[in-house]
């Protein structure tokens, strides 16, 4: 979506005059202005102390001509001039529009990262925890076996020791006492 507005920004980039254009046009205008305005200061004089000169007058007219054609150019080059700045100027709106945009977004994806963030740092607390209970779950079932093994040995030797005891009595009873 921001690409196409890139796009018609790029294309009306391309309806701007040059500025290497504009700049050339008026080098040359710089170039060909002193000698012109000389000759013009020079037949303006000529030709108002001698007005009925025709050679004067129409040097005259060709010259003021001239500074026409030049002031004319000098008006379309500023033209240019001034429609590319605004091109550019409304080019620059846009995208500064694009970049608020975008910092909008921004932000809001700076919120879900920041959310992720704490999901994430919350699952690895549960995860750290339940860890934690796990072991000690683990250590209280070994020694919950280890007690039941040590109650199995003393419950065996306990009754083992009654039978010991309870046939005692009965190899007593056959040996005679004295």
């Amino acid at each position: 979506m921001s690409n196409n507005n890139l796009q018609t920004d790029d294309d009306s980039i391309q309806f701007m005059s040059q500025p290497f254009e504009l700049k050339n046009k008026i080098t040359t205008l710089q170039e060909k202005l002193p000698s012109i305005l000389d000759d013009f200061k020079k037949y303006y004089v000529f030709f108002n102390k001698n007005p009925t000169y025709s050679e004067y007058q129409t040097i005259y007219e060709n010259l003021k001509s001239n500074l026409n054609s030049i002031t004319n150019e000098l008006l379309t080059i500023t033209n240019d001039v001034e429609k590319n700045t605004q091109i550019i100027s409304n080019d620059l709106l846009k995208i500064n529009e694009l970049i608020e945009k975008e910092k909008v977004k921004n932000g809001q994806l700076k919120s879900i990262e920041s959310n992720i963030e704490n999901k994430y740092n919350g699952s690895k607390t549960m995860i750290d925890e339940y860890k934690e209970i796990y072991n000690e779950n683990y250590i209280k079932n070994i020694f919950i076996f280890i007690g039941i093994i040590i109650s199995g040995i003393v419950l065996t030797k306990v009754f083992s020791n009654k039978n010991i005891s309870s046939t005692m009595p009965t190899i007593s009873n056959k040996i005679p006492t004295k």
